[in-house]
């Protein structure tokens, strides 16, 4: 298996900048020469959402920045500027997009910072005057770039990297309270070109630490395992690094196979390739492929959890068929003959993995089977009469719905036919088309709902902790499912500071 199995958590940032770098990246959670099992596109739409989001957040983390102490000496003079702090920063230009083959860049342009702090000076000769006061620092016209490089490790979690980022600034102004006017002409332009060769490096480093540091540890904590119930489980883990070949979506391939959580073993089926992507207007599309499907059907098969026994008792009084031989005393005589007025039980059993088929326009399933079934004596034990294979048709409809902030993509089949043959007898041969209606109603009733027991509920979509999808539409093609939706983003913890 390429990912670990690990039940992980939703990822919660200890960074208000990480925050808005994981929200961009990790919603998809995540061109490789791999198929997958599950795709996601997030589009240029959905990168912009995330910026006007994320950038009060950058805002916020960049305003909490720590400048250095500033020390120097000019004409005889000592000075020095201590207990800087920024009072306000403000971009309010910027821009997110894909570099194809690169990355992602971050950039905000006609940023505004303002700062105050100390100010000392003191003479080199005697009689060592000396003063101190505050000072206003405003900065203008201040740029920023960040290039971000999302990968994966050997376990299927995302990983972020700030390869690379600059920042520049424009303009500043120095206002400096109490002390001697000649400060301003002494002092100015040396300090100016102090704190613009500190503050540029604070900004970037504030940034690439948040990046590299805090973001990857969140990302480490995104649930790419998801358990379906007790002893089944999705892989979501990363197959291939995401890929920056399009300007339009940055993309991401998972693994998106079925697992039985104690003993997970690889499903025989190879995903077929997937179309390239064709629609941008909304912010993100999630492909979950009929390689998913199959590979549950053969977990499923695997597990057991397909053999299961219908009793007299669960047949409703509606249906005119009971579970005993005297309702089948027209259709199969030797049987009520052999066994007279009896109860019955079947014996159903899944041969070989269920398996699905997507079209544009309609989801197959085919079933196959066993039907075994069992008179029960008098005397309390089981007699075989006769033992049928059974290949289940369906159709089915999917859809998606949220529960408790979750979202699911469900499925419900709706039973259309059996092909019947006779596998074994032990009371003689009989004309097995005469079972179809009986055979039929009881698959309807029986198989056909437990099935549903399993599909309805839906499998997960991952996403991030305080991530909604907006109005998510399923589509089908062939091979595929497809979810089309926008989302919105409400941080449902505290920002540490």
């Amino acid at each position: 298996m390429t990912s670990s199995h690990r039940t992980g958590g939703i990822a919660i940032m200890p960074s208000t900048y990480a925050a808005c770098v994981v929200l961009l990246l990790a919603l998809v959670s995540l061109s490789s020469a791999a198929s997958p099992g599950f795709r996601t596109e997030l589009t240029q739409k959905g990168l912009d959402y995330i910026r006007s989001v994320g950038l009060p957040i950058l805002e916020q983390e960049i305003g909490q920045i720590t400048i250095p102490d500033i020390s120097g000496d000019t004409d005889d003079t000592s000075y020095s500027l201590s207990s800087i702090r920024v009072t306000s920063f403000n971009i309010p230009t910027s821009s997110v997009a894909i570099v194809p083959g690169t990355g992602v860049t971050v950039a905000g342009s006609g940023a505004t910072m303002t700062l105050h702090g100390n100010w000392h000076y003191r003479m080199d000769w005697w009689p060592h005057v000396s003063d101190s006061g505050t000072c206003d620092v405003s900065i203008s016209d201040v740029s920023m770039s960040f290039t971000l490089t999302v990968g994966a490790d050997a376990k299927g979690h995302a990983t972020i990297s700030c390869d690379a980022c600059s920042a520049n600034i424009g303009h500043m102004g120095i206002d400096f309270h109490g002390g001697a006017s000649f400060l301003y002409n002494l002092f100015s332009s040396e300090i100016a070109g102090s704190i613009k060769g500190s503050v540029a490096p604070q900004i970037c480093s504030a940034g690439k630490s948040a990046i590299n540091t805090q973001g990857n540890a969140a990302l480490e904590s995104l649930p790419i395992i998801v358990a379906i119930d007790d002893n089944t489980e999705i892989d979501y883990g990363l197959i291939a690094p995401p890929a920056y070949d399009n300007v339009n979506f940055l993309e991401t391939v998972h693994k998106g196979e079925f697992y039985l959580t104690k003993q997970p073993t690889e499903a025989p089926y190879v995903p077929a390739a997937l179309p390239a992507a064709s629609q941008f207007d909304r912010m993100m599309y999630i492909w979950l492929t009929a390689y998913m499907a199959d590979t549950a059907g053969y977990v499923y098969e695997q597990s057991g959890i397909l053999h299961y026994t219908i009793t007299p008792a669960m047949v409703p009084s509606s249906i005119p068929i009971k579970l005993n031989t005297e309702s089948f005393k027209d259709i199969v005589p030797a049987l009520y003959k052999a066994f007279p007025n009896m109860p019955i039980n079947l014996a159903v059993n899944n041969t070989a993995p269920m398996t699905m088929n997507i079209s544009e326009t309609l989801i197959t399933g085919l079933i196959p089977g066993t039907v075994q079934v069992l008179v029960q004596q008098p005397n309390g034990t089981e007699a075989e009469a006769f033992v049928l294979s059974a290949l289940i048709h369906a159709n089915a409809t999917a859809w998606t719905h949220s529960n408790n902030s979750k979202v699911y993509v469900s499925a419900k089949a709706v039973y259309m036919f059996t092909e019947l043959s006779l596998v074994s007898t032990n009371i003689g041969q009989f004309n097995v088309a005469l079972l179809d209606v009986a055979v039929n109603a009881l698959a309807g009733l029986g198989v056909i709902p437990f099935i549903n027991s399993y599909t309805v509920p839906g499998i997960e979509i991952p996403i991030v902790d305080g991530v909604a999808l907006v109005n998510p539409t399923l589509q089908l093609g062939q091979g595929y499912a497809v979810v089309a939706t926008d989302f919105s983003y409400k941080p449902s913890y505290k920002f540490k500071n």
